[in-house]
């Protein structure tokens, strides 16, 4: 099901796993940004009473430059809402660009810092493996990439 898309971006619901699919199809900043973020966390704090096991997926395979500014909107606007409704998982799929694979790692170590952290982050060289971690109820064999 698709919560939200433009030309530049795709959030996806996908029930069976459950989980919200972050895609994005260019070069997103500011509001195109941010945008698919909110939209995404209302509907992740609609279900996550009735789907306590709600992840959220970043198939960032063809993110290639996030600027700092909306990087850092996201440690204050997103993980914390995510925080205060209980959400757990975040995977990201890798991006391809050298440029995307920073951002991704800036932000993992940002929230793995952040004392009040309260979600499992790994990363995954395809789409099929992140759903399989997130679907999980309990440990599961899944060929998770270091974010080093």
């Amino acid at each position: 099901m698709i919560i939200y898309a433009d030309d530049s971006v795709k959030l996806e619901f996908l029930p069976e796993v459950p989980c919200i699919i972050w895609k994005p199809l260019k070069f997103l900043a500011g509001e195109s940004w941010r945008k698919p973020f909110q939209t995404g966390m209302d509907f992740m704090e609609s279900k996550i009473k009735s789907m306590p096991n709600i992840g959220w997926i970043n198939d960032a395979r063809l993110l290639k430059v996030v600027k700092p500014d909306d990087l850092m909107w996201l440690n204050s606007n997103v993980n914390d809402r995510a925080y205060q409704f209980g959400a757990k998982k975040v995977a990201f799929v890798l991006p391809e660009s050298a440029f995307g694979k920073m951002a991704v790692k800036f932000y993992a170590e940002y929230t793995n810092k952040r004392t009040d952290n309260q979600f499992q982050i790994k990363a995954f060289a395809s789409l099929e493996e992140a759903e399989k971690w997130i679907g999980a109820t309990a440990n599961v064999d899944v060929n998770e990439i270091g974010l080093k």
